[in-house]
């Protein structure tokens, strides 16, 4: 029975090429030629190939239905078939019986359209707010500030402050209300794409929590009996803190990358959140050295996969505004391309200290 089993690498006949090239006609019909109209999307997104997959399959029927017809007319009528007799016939039958098929198929490319805009709806909400965190964590060089806290030669709790009360930090916005309103709306993407905007949020939610770890008061720590055991609490909840917002950064780029399928606008939203990310991997690097660490074999994983998304990202950026250069399109008002190619330097800077050979902090005792 070997080779009975249909394996998931097999495809199936009708692929998204194949849908594509069915639905040609109507995208032709339909198509306004802007990239970013909704109808434009409905035929090339890959968040409603089920939906493209509806219509294709609905214009197929619709065509077998018409020759069918065709056909048994042309049969029932061989004899006056080039008579004005036939041709009136025709033109009734067409009307009478291939009409309601029409209607059908007009419900369902109805119903399609009001799916899939809704659905990529959805999608531009969490691409939206998935950006627009990782903006403000880059702004506000949140990666770096943490990454600072982490340096052991500043003891974390001095002793000249060591009795003095902390403020208490309690967070009570709401930050992700897109995630919190819509998060059964998610049910309509695929099932990599929901992962890594669940982890996004998952994570970012880990790094308020692991705030609140930092800022306790010194009151909450009783069981320390030192400022040198503070010290090792409150280094190890930084890195905590550190190792989160960089997984949360990781997995808002690998959403973007989902969400987002307009290659500049990718392209400058991926390099925004990597500025950070790569700061962040690059403390966590010098803090988890031990090889026989989990984190530290987790970290290494991901040095290959920057070796060959980093570099290649940078030339499709610089080789698409060349493009655009040469193109006559020198205005940056008018490039799509180059608020991502006035990030490659920033880029490259974090990308060659990250990937640099790397020395071990000095750790606290007992971290």
């Amino acid at each position: 029975m070997q080779g009975a089993v249909r394996t998931s690498s097999e495809p199936g006949w009708l692929q998204p090429a194949v849908v594509s090239r069915i639905l040609k006609p109507l995208e032709w019909l339909m198509r306004t030629g802007e990239s970013s109209a909704t109808m434009d999307r409905l035929f090339s997104s890959q968040h409603v190939t089920d939906l493209q997959l509806v219509a294709a399959l609905s214009l197929i029927a619709v065509t077998a239905v018409f020759f069918v017809k065709a056909l048994v007319m042309v049969l029932e009528n061989l004899y006056t078939l080039l008579t004005l007799h036939f041709w009136l016939m025709a033109a009734t039958g067409v009307l009478t019986s291939f009409g309601p098929v029409l209607a059908v198929f007009a419900a369902v490319l109805a119903w399609a359209y009001r799916a899939g805009s809704a659905r990529l709806g959805v999608v531009d909400l969490f691409a939206c707010e998935i950006d627009t965190l990782c903006r403000a964590t880059l702004v506000a060089d949140v990666a770096r500030h943490y990454v600072e806290r982490l340096d052991p030669s500043s003891p974390a709790l001095p002793a000249s402050t060591s009795h003095a009360p902390s403020p208490h930090f309690a967070s009570q916005e709401n930050y992700f209300p897109v995630f919190e309103n819509n998060t059964k709306d998610l049910e309509a993407l695929e099932a990599k794409v929901v992962s890594n905007i669940t982890a996004f949020y998952t994570y970012m939610k880990a790094v308020r929590d692991s705030q609140r770890a930092l800022a306790e008061p010194p009151e909450a720590l009783e069981s320390v009996s030192s400022n040198q055991a503070a010290a090792v609490a409150r280094l190890q909840a930084g890195r905590n803190l550190v190792y989160m917002l960089f997984l949360g950064l990781e997995s808002g780029r690998l959403a973007i990358k989902d969400l987002v399928e307009f290659e500049p606008e990718q392209a400058e939203r991926s390099i925004v959140i990597l500025i950070s990310e790569l700061v962040a991997y690059r403390s966590l690097r010098t803090h988890f050295t031990d090889e026989h660490d989990i984190r530290y074999q987790r970290l290494m994983l991901r040095l290959p996969r920057y070796h060959d998304d980093v570099p290649e990202l940078r030339r499709l950026v610089e080789a698409s505004r060349k493009a655009e250069v040469d193109a006559g399109i020198a205005d940056p008002s008018v490039s799509k391309w180059e608020p991502a190619w006035r990030l490659l330097d920033e880029l490259k800077k974090v990308y060659d200290t990250a990937i640099a050979p790397v020395e071990p902090k000095t750790q606290a005792a007992g971290a």
